[in-house]
């Protein structure tokens, strides 16, 4: 254990494992924890709930062994947790080889322990048998952790795409985030408001496509199997990991999972989960959890087109993280390029492990654990 002088208010801070056991502890100190931030609406802030949540990452995770690691905790001279970074297993597949990596979230110190955040940060990269560490919901903070201890930021992960459903409410929101001027904002209302004739016009190529609810988890994973990019390596997308990422008890179990299939029977699937962006001008999103589809026979255009098929109805927008060997500029002048600062998606090959292509590391907004994000 990692051992330090006492000092006032902590006394001897040691470093231990995250047990099965220590989970209730775990959620209160979550609870109480303040940063300023709130916690997703997805699981609420009360101990009941994110132990609820905690027990599904970390416990009811198909990949959980008994050996699996749930994360460290720091622990002050008066037995109570003073930081703590949760850790999950997650398979990955590169062509035909199967890697473990451990995904990473809810990284938070208290001020008085700030500085050993750092060491528990660096213990946490040293469990063994682990072919990378990763999170994808890191802040400047955490960003800069995982860069002092040799990780690096994977390619695009501080952009985010957006594809409007209605204009007419989401360029006056992107306008409102430049300037407070009310002419301006009602102009791109108006603007927004002519433009949606030919984003419904552009949306036809939907037509030709038929989409339909699906949680039949076998089928969604053969296709995952099927169409998987062997180039890249993406998460392995088993009957099981589906259940638990999208089946009863967990975070995105409102999310609307559904398989769309072309004129010529080639099929692919999408997940879509809630968000609500803007300020003061609220906007009601789509967010592209994750998608499938035989990249030799469909392009993504034929993705989006089945999402705003589905979805521009009941929707603003399409928010989307980029992915390897997908062109998006294909996608028409209708796609708009956010910069998301800061980098929010990290990673670094285990130890001893060649060093990690993260070019060609394809993780999708529901791989890590985006209930807390990643806090310090």
């Amino acid at each position: 254990m990692l051992q330090s002088p006492a000092r006032a208010g902590v006394g001897r801070l040691e470093i231990e494992p995250l047990m099965a056991s220590t989970v209730p502890e775990v959620a209160r100190f979550l609870a109480a924890f303040d940063d300023g931030k709130p916690h997703s609406s997805a699981i609420g802030d009360d101990a009941p709930a994110i132990e609820r949540h905690l027990r599904w990452l970390l416990l009811d995770n198909p990949l959980t062994t008994a050996t699996s690691p749930h994360g460290l905790c720091l622990r002050n001279g008066f037995g109570a947790i003073a930081g703590l970074l949760l850790a999950f297993p997650a398979a990955f597949r590169l062509g035909e080889q199967r890697l473990l990596g451990i995904g990473s979230g809810a990284f938070c110190v208290e001020p008085q322990a700030k500085t050993f955040g750092f060491y528990l940060f660096k213990r946490h990269l040293t469990w063994p048998g682990y072919a990378f560490f990763f999170s994808t919901t890191c802040n400047a903070h955490s960003g800069a952790l995982w860069r002092a201890l040799g990780a690096s930021a994977v390619p695009d992960c501080d952009v985010e795409y957006v594809l409007p459903f209605d204009a007419g409410v989401v360029l006056p929101a992107f306008v409102a985030g430049r300037t407070t001027s009310p002419l301006a904002i009602a102009g791109a209302r108006l603007v927004g408001r002519c433009a949606n004739p030919l984003l419904r016009r552009a949306g036809r190529a939907s037509a030709g496509l038929s989409t339909a609810r699906s949680r039949d988890w076998e089928k969604l994973a053969e296709l995952s199997r099927r169409h998987r990019p062997r180039e890249w390596l993406t998460n392995e997308r088993s009957a099981a990991f589906l259940q638990w990422r999208y089946g009863v008890g967990s975070p995105n179990a409102a999310a609307d999972i559904c398989v769309f299939r072309d004129r010529r029977g080639n099929e692919g699937w999408f997940a879509l989960a809630d968000t609500r962006r803007g300020n003061g001008h609220p906007i009601h999103g789509r967010l592209l959890l994750d998608a499938t589809w035989p990249r030799d026979r469909m392009t993504f255009n034929d993705v989006l087109a089945a999402v705003f098929g589905f979805a521009a109805r009941r929707a603003d927008a399409l928010y989307f993280r980029p992915r390897p060997g997908v062109d998006y500029r294909a996608g028409g002048r209708w796609i708009v390029r956010r910069p998301m600062e800061p980098a929010s998606v990290f990673a670094i090959a285990g130890k001893g492990r060649t060093s990690l292509d993260l070019a060609g590391l394809d993780l999708v907004s529901a791989d890590g654990d985006s209930a807390f994000g990643v806090r310090g």
